[in-house]
């Protein structure tokens, strides 16, 4: 494929003449946004936000702009009793929110991407962003999780389950291992030392680590596949690259 842009960056990598000079060509704001949460025996930890950054990257490079470092701290989900998994108050993780969004505004740019890889990042963003974006037009803000984005696509979403395995077989291989969906795990999986009782636990999430698709929510990660995760990615990379760069010609 042409390299057609090219011209971006990690945030965090620049000096600020090559920020001003990045934000003057192309004055775009891609922000990740993820979690440190258990996702079964086959994904990596920080699962959510290395979707998150890979999608944006896939984007990045179709329409250029800045990649700011991913957040890993938000708050909620149905993983806070499981070991490995770090949430944080909605209160820690909205003022952080809030700040970074008023700072990129100051700093002119004209487009921001708030990718949520972790879906209850939802909630925040609907909070904080419209108002923003009512307050700010001439900026194309865009946000939500790769299912709620872009809800004429209908791109599907889940935990650790077939539509987030295929999404990592597809973003993300080498840190993916399907062989790990299998029973004989280490059961020291309860932080506590035990699970929740019952009426504690979310609806729907594999609680017996003896099973080989312990912590999933959704339908067995075993029938993932490539070809699905890299289809419903294509799809969403095409459609944000288009309104950017849509909005950065008007």
């Amino acid at each position: 494929m042409t390299e057609r842009v090219r011209q971006w960056r990690y945030y965090h990598e620049c000096r600020p003449d090559e920020l001003a000079a990045l934000v003057r060509a192309t004055p775009v704001a891609f922000w990740p946004l993820g979690l440190l949460e258990h996702h079964g025996w086959h994904l990596p930890i920080g699962f959510d936000g290395i979707k998150a950054e890979r999608i944006c990257i896939r984007v990045a490079r179709e329409t250029g702009g800045v990649l700011l470092p991913t957040m890993w701290w938000g708050a909620g989900g149905g993983h806070g009793d499981f070991m490995w998994t770090h949430y944080q108050s909605a209160t820690a993780a909205e003022t952080i929110l809030a700040t970074t969004l008023g700072q990129l505004l100051a700093f002119g740019f004209r487009a921001i991407v708030l990718l949520a890889g972790h879906y209850p990042w939802q909630q925040l963003l609907d909070r904080h962003v419209p108002p923003l974006a009512a307050a700010h037009p001439e900026v194309l803000f865009l946000w939500g999780t790769e299912a709620s984005m872009a809800p004429e696509l209908g791109l599907p979403g889940d935990h650790a389950a077939r539509e987030e395995t295929s999404y990592g077989l597809a973003l993300l291989p080498e840190l993916v291992d399907m062989g790990a969906l299998r029973p004989g795990h280490d059961t020291a999986v309860w932080p506590r030392g035990e699970p929740p009782p019952g009426e504690a636990r979310h609806p729907g999430v594999i609680f017996d680590p003896a099973d080989p698709c312990f912590a999933q929510y959704g339908v067995n990660a075993r029938t993932a596949s490539v070809a699905r995760g890299e289809a419903g990615v294509a799809r969403l990379v095409a459609w944000l690259a288009a309104r950017i760069r849509q909005h950065l010609s008007e």
